[in-house]
């Protein structure tokens, strides 16, 4: 690099770090922005490279106004995230076109710091953030060596000013953080985007449709319990309740059936927790079967959070497009509606579409006949998969017209979602009330986190039914056939491979606690950092003893911190501007100074380095060699940045043997 022109060098950083800005948005910009700034860098860097002229005025006025142009045309507007951050990128290859000087270079810098911003708005991940203050180090060491021509000679330098103004910038940044007020809602209210793969259950289920996500090792929440852990068997997480049943899948009722509060009798422990839910684009919440105290704090936040209260789902007004947490207490062995069924929901949960799954229902029929209990004829419909070759898979053939049939008499290889519509069905056909309900069952504990991570791989369909004096009974027939996946709470490492899913990897151990820890990791930088809300700050306030002042205690706190960190910051340079130590080659010039003084060549107050040398060979011509090569090199170590170890040992050894020379031992003669 050092055999290219200064110039040039300058536009290659400045363009690889307005690059690395750039980066992150090119999965969201349009093929031919992305085309168009890869193009414009490229040009203008063998435009400089190459000596080419640069456009005129004229031509880049037409190029802005078509390239503006087509951002309203694809955009329809120019608010917005995405368009927003297109128009910027495209402003950037046009600034290009025309970047001569300094200042033209540090408005390419500071578009760069605009779109590490723009990183941030699109998704607070912990990843995200540690690339984005990688680039902005970049980017501050283009700005530095644009600024900064002496130091832009040595390649690290400038490097080492960005670090140390960033670092410098971080006691103002950790205030403002703290206390300049939050506002409940997004930055800017820029929209939150979910991504498409975190959208998990949907409120319909066909056969296949929980195991294609069961493939999936994204993490659906995390739940932190107050003391211990329910059982394994117990960790069923509820979030919809089927009802409607076509012939083929099975879908949520879109209207109440009753809304009054059923009867529950707790039974068992209670489960005290908290869950931070990751982006859905949905509306329905998880909770541990069964919930008796649902989310109110979420109302009071204006989220209008409600409860369901036929099938006890918990219900957002409006999408989770962002990080939601709330608390919950559960009973999982408590009794829901144990006297009676509503005579509307006895019959919703009783419906089969006329002629569908005709071979289902008459062999349900027939159980009926020989069990009049229905306590012992669900035992037998759960024998029947325990008995018969039934086969747990996430890979089952493909079932025809009707589906039930095709399971329960022909392929008999399903997952959850095939054995509990076929119960559903049989029971409903013996006259059982019976509904489906979906979510996710087990959890993966983390030892470093103390928290139950639950991912997509473990959504789960399981039954219900309604038993007089019981109330609603959860009944899961997965269990009658693989007992391990209930227990587990996951899929076995077989299953995993035989789902091909692309995050199955031998089960060494430190991978495992490998990836624990960087999902503590990941958890912890949510919950400290970007959960940092409005509740969180007043709690700051308080331990402060700021809590009941309000505005003027942010106020307080905002001005204290601000006055902290200009002391830090008077500190540092306190330090820095410290007098420094004798400098050594500073000493040997003036020592051999010191020694052509004694010889009557007292060196002027106001001659410099070369001066005197050329003085000193006018006037002692064989002085001339040894002198001469020492004015070289201190010049060099002294205005020339890039001076090594090596060069000032030298310089100091030539120093000595100047000094010691015969000639100058001859001169002083």
């Amino acid at each position: 690099m050092s055999r290219l022109a200064p110039a040039f060098v300058r536009l290659l950083v400045t363009c690889g770090a307005l690059g690395l800005a750039l980066l992150p948005h090119v999965s969201h910009f349009p093929p031919w922005v992305s085309a168009a700034v890869a193009g414009a860098i490229a040009w203008r860097l063998a435009a400089e490279h190459r000596g080419w002229a640069l456009p005129p005025r004229v031509v880049k006025l037409a190029v802005a106004l078509a390239a503006t142009l087509a951002i309203l045309a694809g955009y329809r507007t120019f608010n917005g995230l995405d368009a927003g951050t297109a128009l910027l990128a495209v402003m950037a290859a046009l600034k290009l076109t025309e970047t001569r000087l300094p200042r033209d270079h540090a408005v390419l810098v500071f578009i760069g710091y605009f779109l590490c911003l723009a990183t941030l708005l699109y998704q607070e991940s912990f990843g995200r953030l540690a690339y984005t203050l990688l680039v902005a180090w970049l980017l501050t060491a283009a700005l530095a060596r644009v600024h900064r021509p002496a130091e832009a000679n040595t390649p690290v330098r400038p490097f080492h000013l960005a670090a140390r103004t960033l670092l410098l910038g971080l006691p103002l940044a950790a205030v403002l953080f703290l206390f300049v007020p939050r506002i409940e809602g997004r930055f800017w209210a820029v929209p939150a985007r979910a991504a498409a793969h975190t959208t998990g259950i949907s409120d319909s289920m066909s056969p296949g449709d929980v195991a294609e996500l069961s493939r999936s090792d994204d993490p659906a929440f995390r739940v932190w319990f107050e003391g211990a852990l329910p059982a394994a068997e117990a960790r069923y997480f509820r979030m919809l309740v089927l009802e409607e049943f076509d012939g083929r899948g099975w879908h949520r009722q879109s209207t109440f059936a009753d809304t009054r509060a059923p009867e529950i009798v707790p039974r068992g422990p209670e489960f005290a927790y908290r869950i931070a839910l990751e982006p859905t684009e949905r509306e329905w919440l998880p909770g541990l079967d069964t919930v008796t105290t649902w989310p109110a704090e979420l109302a009071a936040r204006g989220r209008a959070t409600q409860l369901v209260y036929f099938d006890r789902t918990i219900l957002e007004r409006r999408p989770v497009t962002a990080r939601l947490s709330y608390s919950l207490r559960s009973v999982p062995a408590a009794s829901v509606m144990p006297s009676s069924l509503p005579r509307d929901l006895r019959y919703r949960d009783l419906a089969l579409p006329p002629g569908r799954a005709p071979r289902a229902v008459a062999y349900a029929l027939a159980l009926r006949a020989g069990n009049s209990a229905d306590a012992a004829l669900i035992e037998r419909v759960l024998d029947l998969f325990r008995q018969a070759p039934f086969a747990y898979t996430l890979e089952p053939p493909t079932l025809g017209a009707e589906p039930v049939d095709e399971f329960l008499f022909g392929t008999r290889e399903g997952f959850c979602e095939h054995y509990a519509s076929a119960f559903a069905v049989l029971m409903r056909a013996a006259g059982i009330p019976a509904r489906v309900v979906i979510g996710y069952q087990g959890g993966d504990f983390n030892s470093y986190g103390g928290y139950l991570l639950v991912r997509q791989s473990h959504a789960h369909a399981w039954n219900e039914v309604w038993l007089e004096g019981r109330g609603w009974v959860r009944v899961d027939p997965t269990a009658a056939v693989a007992p391990e996946r209930v227990r587990n709470g996951s899929l076995s490492p077989s299953e995993r491979a035989q789902a091909a899913a692309p995050w199955y990897e031998p089960d060494y151990g430190w991978i495992r606690k490998l990836g624990s820890a960087l999902d503590a990791a990941r958890t912890a930088w949510y919950e400290g950092i970007v959960s940092f809300n409005p509740e969180r700050q007043a709690r700051l306030l308080a331990a402060l003893g700021l809590g009941s002042a309000g505005w003027a205690g942010l106020a307080i706190a905002l001005g204290a911190g601000f006055a902290l960190a200009a002391l830090a910051l008077a500190g540092w340079l306190a330090w820095e501007l410290r007098p420094k130590r004798g400098d050594a080659v500073q000493g040997a010039w003036l020592a051999a100074c010191a020694r052509l003084a004694a010889l009557g060549l007292a060196r002027g107050q106001a001659e410099g380095p070369v001066d005197f040398g050329r003085r000193v060979a006018r006037l002692k011509p064989v002085l001339a060699p040894r002198f001469g090569a020492l004015v070289e090199a201190y010049v060099a170590l002294r205005y020339l940045p890039g001076a090594t170890a090596r060069e000032r040992a030298e310089f100091l050894a030539l120093a000595r043997e100047f000094i010691r020379s015969p000639e100058v031992r001859a001169s002083s003669g």
